[in-house]
C-alpha cells in the first residue's frame, strides 16, 4: 500500500493514502466504548482483569464471604457434637450430609473470587448434595432400626410409588410393592446410582470446558437430559424411602426437606442464573460481562442461604430423632389418662346417687 511519509523534528508519522492526516478521526461515545469493551471479555475474565474491575467492592465481597464460610464451619462443628448423641450408629452419613452447607457455600466464595472455576465448583457443589441424598438414605435406614427391623414394622404394607416426580405425570401408573428387603434394595440402588451418574457426567463436562469453552457450551445441552433423568429418579427413590419411614413412626420429613432445598438451590437457581442475561438481554454493569456479574450475586445469595438452611439444620439435629413422636404419644396417653379419670367419676357420683336414692325410698 502507497503511504505518504510526514517527516518532523520528532518521531516518523505513517499515514495510508486514504487517510488524511489532517482530518481529525470521529470520537467515539463512551457508553457504546464500554459495552463494546464488555461483551469482548471472555464469559471466565481473568482474576487481575476482574479485580481491576470490582475495586474496593471484591475485598468487601469476599470478606463478608469469608467470614459466613467460617460461621457456618463453626456452625457444623457445634451441630455435629450435639447431633452425635442421638446418631451413634451414623456417624460418618450424619457428618457427610451436614458437611453439605459448608461445602456449597465455600465452593460458591471461590466462584465470587475467581470466575474462571465457574464450572469446576459447580461440580464440586453439585456432587456434594448427591454424595449427601445418598448418606441421608442411609441415616434414614438406621434411624428405623436396619431393614430388618423397618420390615418388621411396615408390618407388610406397601410402598408408596406415586411420589414425586412420578406423580406430576398422569400417565404413570407403577405397581405398588410391599416393603421387603428386595424393594429396599432397589431403592438402595436408585439412590447410589445419582452420586456415581453425576460424578461420570460432570467428569466429561469438565474433559470438554479444559479442551475448549465453546465445545463446552456446544455438548454441555446434550448432557442435560441425563443429568435431569438421574437426579430426578434418585430423588425419587429417597422420597419414597422417606414414605416408608413415615409408615413405621420415624420423622425424616424436615431433615430431607432442609437438605433438598440444597439441590434445588444448586440446581434450578444456578440454572436460572445462567439463562436470565439471556432473557432479560442485561446491559453491561461495572464493564464486567452481563453473565459474570449474575453469576457474582446468585453465588453471594447462596452463601448467605447456606448459612439460613445450617441455622436449620442444627435445630433439627439437635434434638432426638423421635422427640416429636414421644410428644404425640404423651399427649394421647394424657388424654386418654384424663378420659378415663373423668369416666370413673361419672360411674363413682352415679353410683352415691344410686345408693342415696335407695336410702330415702327405705
Amino acid at each position: 500500500m502507497d503511504l505518504l511519509s510526514e517527516a518532523s523534528n520528532g518521531p516518523r508519522v505513517l499515514v495510508a493514502r486514504h487517510i488524511s492526516a489532517e482530518t481529525p478521526l470521529p470520537e467515539v461515545n463512551n457508553a457504546i466504548n464500554t459495552t463494546l469493551l464488555c461483551h469482548s471479555y471472555n464469559l471466565q475474565p481473568d482474576f487481575f482483569s476482574y479485580l481491576a474491575v470490582l475495586k474496593t467492592n471484591a475485598w468487601i465481597i469476599w470478606s463478608c464471604g469469608l467470614v459466613v464460610v467460617l460461621t457456618l464451619c463453626l456452625l457444623y462443628v457445634i451441630t455435629l457434637r450435639s447431633a452425635l448423641r442421638y446418631w451413634k450408629d451414623s456417624r460418618i452419613s450424619l457428618a457427610i450430609v451436614l458437611a453439605v452447607y459448608p461445602v456449597v457455600a465455600a465452593a460458591a466464595l471461590l466462584t465470587t473470587i475467581l470466575p474462571r472455576v465457574r464450572i469446576l465448583t459447580e461440580a464440586i457443589a453439585q456432587e456434594a448434595v448427591m454424595v449427601a441424598m445418598y448418606h441421608f438414605y442411609l441415616m434414614l435406614i438406621a434411624e428405623c432400626g436396619g431393614v430388618n427391623q423397618m420390615i418388621r414394622r411396615s408390618e407388610g404394607s406397601q410402598m408408596e410409588t406415586r411420589v414425586l416426580p412420578c406423580c406430576c405425570w398422569p400417565c404413570c401408573i407403577l405397581p405398588r410393592p410391599r416393603v421387603q428387603k428386595k424393594s429396599l434394595t432397589w431403592l438402595r440402588y436408585l439412590v447410589l446410582q445419582m452420586p456415581v451418574i453425576q460424578a461420570i457426567l460432570y467428569l466429561i463436562v469438565l474433559i470438554l470446558w479444559a479442551e475448549d469453552m465453546m465445545l463446552y457450551l456446544n455438548c454441555f445441552i446434550y448432557l442435560q437430559p441425563f443429568i435431569a433423568v438421574s437426579i430426578l429418579s434418585g430423588v425419587w427413590g429417597v422420597i419414597m424411602s422417606v414414605r416408608a419411614a413415615e409408615a413405621t413412626g420415624a420423622t425424616p420429613k424436615p431433615r430431607f426437606l432442609a437438605l433438598q432445598l440444597v439441590l434445588l438451590i444448586v440446581k434450578l437457581q444456578c440454572g436460572f442464573a445462567k439463562v436470565l442475561p439471556e432473557l432479560l438481554n442485561i446491559p453491561c454493569i461495572m464493564a464486567l460481562h452481563p453473565s459474570v456479574f449474575v453469576n457474582m450475586i446468585q453465588n453471594i445469595i447462596m452463601i448467605f442461604e447456606m448459612l439460613l438452611l445450617s441455622i436449620w439444620a442444627w435445630r433439627l439435629y439437635r434434638v432426638p430423632p423421635g422427640k416429636m413422636i414421644d410428644k404425640v404419644q404423651h399427649i394421647v396417653v394424657a388424654v386418654l389418662e384424663d378420659s378415663l379419670s373423668s369416666n370413673e367419676k361419672l360411674k363413682e357420683a352415679e353410683q352415691c346417687t344410686y345408693k342415696t336414692s335407695i336410702k330415702h325410698e327405705d
